[in-house]
């Protein structure tokens, strides 16, 4: 009885207590259910997030769809076993979940149904095997309208894309105050004309401003798909991010910052075919430039399903 208030204590006192910047740092997980039903491989995975310094992962879950339009999560009870083991490793765990047809009002309610799964599965649980956080990854611009549609099209679609994480975020801060909500992000959404204004302007609430600032003025963190090759130079993923972190340095909300090592879309997008040493002494660049800023959440790597096969 007293190692287990000793760890609740100490779970508790995680939470209580937000890491800084610097000592921050997330990952994407995907082959979430093998993970969970293994101890040997959700030990593996917690060794190596030590030795890497994660901290929060993001991780995958899928729900069973209820007679009455609910959404209730699928693999309770390996769930409940995996994250109570991450917090005894000081990990912090947000269930991933999305898809780019989220994005249409249609589709809303299917977000929140999730998001009332994620709820009722930390009300049902002992509090040391809850969810820490809720993690949206929506991508409006996977949307097979997306890819024919004008300038003004896409600015409806990420209004769209806006108001669902705007109630998703009501209905868990509401539910469960304590809840950490976030939501992946392109690099381009704050991107802006040569005169200056959003490329992108979404009016949300009587405010016009990009799709990226309305989420930072709600959320607790985004992760931003900043992929590139190079931290450094016009086209790195220092530049890539620097609006959104200089806009969340004036609001509650953090960034986390996204490499990528997965062999997934265009070679200048990640660093697949690298070692972690040049890929980690290239992102040494993000850190020490955004280290100091309030808005800076940390690295976020994806995924750990290329990141555990890369070589030294």
């Amino acid at each position: 009885m007293k190692c287990r208030f000793l760890l609740l204590f100490s779970i508790l006192l995680l939470m209580a207590a937000p890491l800084s910047a610097a000592e921050m740092r997330g990952m994407w997980i995907y082959k979430t259910d093998e993970i969970a039903a293994s101890p040997e491989a959700s030990d593996a995975l917690f060794d190596f997030c030590a030795q890497r310094h994660i901290t929060d992962l993001f991780w995958q879950v899928h729900f069973t769809k209820l007679e009455n339009g609910g959404r209730e999560l699928k693999n309770a009870a390996p769930t409940r076993a995996f994250i109570q083991h991450a917090h005894a490793r000081s990990l912090r765990i947000h269930a991933l979940f999305g898809d780019p047809s989220h994005t249409l009002r249609a589709k809303h309610g299917i977000v929140l149904a999730s998001v009332d799964g994620i709820l009722a599965f930390n009300r049902e649980e002992p509090r040391d095997a809850h969810f820490d956080g809720v993690h949206l990854d929506i991508e409006p611009h996977g949307l097979l309208q997306w890819k024919k549609a004008d300038p003004a099209q896409k600015c409806d679609l990420l209004t769209q894309f806006v108001e669902v994480n705007h109630k998703a975020v009501s209905r868990a801060h509401t539910a469960e105050p304590g809840l950490i909500y976030g939501v992946d992000i392109v690099f381009w959404l704050d991107k802006t004309t040569p005169e200056g204004k959003p490329a992108y302007p979404v009016n949300y609430q009587g405010v016009a401003k990009d799709a990226a600032q309305h989420l930072l003025d709600c959320v607790d963190h985004v992760a931003i798909m900043s992929y590139r090759d190079t931290a450094e130079g016009k086209n790195g993923i220092v530049s890539l991010v620097a609006k959104t972190i200089a806009y969340a340095d004036t609001t509650k909300a953090k960034v986390f910052v996204g490499a990528k090592m997965a062999n997934i879309g265009p070679k200048m997008e990640g660093f697949y075919g690298k070692t972690e040493t040049q890929m980690m002494s290239a992102l040494r660049a993000v850190d020490d430039t955004y280290t100091s800023h309030p808005g800076y959440a940390g690295l976020a790597f994806f995924m750990f399903e290329a990141f555990k096969i890369m070589t030294p």
